[in-house]
């Protein structure tokens, strides 16, 4: 099956989120003008970082509720990029939702694998998620949870053949790391992507938000992507500028990466095997 994706690289207005839902509209109108059949936001577009914040967060479901309202409206399925809602019990959770464009909820993922400066005043969850689309089995993650390749080998174990990523990554999250090379996490995103959507045999779409002033002093690397195994980036913004791209993406090499490499089939064979070497190498003339 062929899907046409758009990955919106957003430009956060931090705490004004009426300005930024009117924005995401407008790139909602545009993507279904150009035919996609999905949209993927970035993490935390809607308020920018609350940082501790609460009187942010959403806690009646006001802002799941305009996007399934939108996808009813401009029949395109929304994931809709990430927003910190609160539970009855004043928990806050970094929050995903794929939605159909029929409003329905597919899915939903709490970020699991937190962010340094989230783990203060955010809950993790504590759930994979992959589910049915119309397109295929999606999984959703969360930017930092990128970096763990164990949420990603679970979603392949139940079948994932997209794994969408809103993110807001910073060139400052290298830290020290800035010392030895300035574009740390740039190359970092980069590798990761590719590296994911290779190992795992899925269409691996990330969507960062994009550099502004109005960020908490922080630099957005951007680098928003779409990658898939063989061919490695389809398509990637090589800047941290505001920008929506489409592309189309067909799953048949998804199967072609499995009938080259096998992977999906080791990992479903054999769930907990570790590529451990147990021969003992003797060096002749030592004891």
């Amino acid at each position: 099956m062929d899907v046409t994706i758009a990955v919106v690289q957003f430009a956060v207005v931090q705490a004004r989120s009426e300005e930024n839902l009117e924005k995401a509209r407008r790139f909602i109108a545009d993507a279904a003008a150009a035919q996609a059949d999905i949209i993927v936001f970035p993490e935390d577009f809607v308020t920018g970082p609350i940082a501790g914040d609460a009187t942010l967060a959403d806690y009646e479901g006001r802002y799941r509720a305009y996007f399934q309202q939108l996808a009813r409206e401009y029949a395109i399925d929304i994931v809709a990029g990430s927003i910190i809602e609160g539970d009855q019990d004043g928990l806050l959770y970094n929050t995903t939702y794929y939605i159909d464009k029929v409003g329905t909820i597919r899915g939903r993922y709490r970020k699991v694998n937190l962010w340094l400066s989230e783990r203060s005043y955010l809950m993790p969850g504590n759930e994979v998620v992959v589910f049915d689309t119309d397109y295929g089995k999606v999984g959703l993650i969360i930017c930092w949870d990128l970096i763990f390749p164990e949420i990603f080998r679970e979603m392949m174990r139940r079948g994932a053949e997209f794994v969408l990523c809103p993110s807001y990554w910073c060139v400052e999250d290298a830290g020290v790391g800035l010392t030895y090379d300035p574009d740390s996490e740039v190359k970092l995103v980069d590798a990761l992507c590719v590296a994911r959507a290779f190992e795992n045999e899925v269409v691996l779409v990330y969507a960062n938000a994009a550099d502004s002033s109005n960020a908490q002093h922080e630099t957005l690397i951007g680098r928003s992507q779409i990658a898939v195994p063989f061919q490695g980036a389809l398509q990637r913004l090589e800047h941290a500028r505001e920008e929506m791209f489409l592309q189309r993406v067909g799953t048949a090499l998804l199967k072609d990466a499995e009938t080259a490499y096998e992977i999906r089939q080791d990992v479903l064979e054999r769930p907990g095997f570790l590529m451990v070497a147990t021969a003992c190498v003797v060096v002749p003339g030592t004891s």
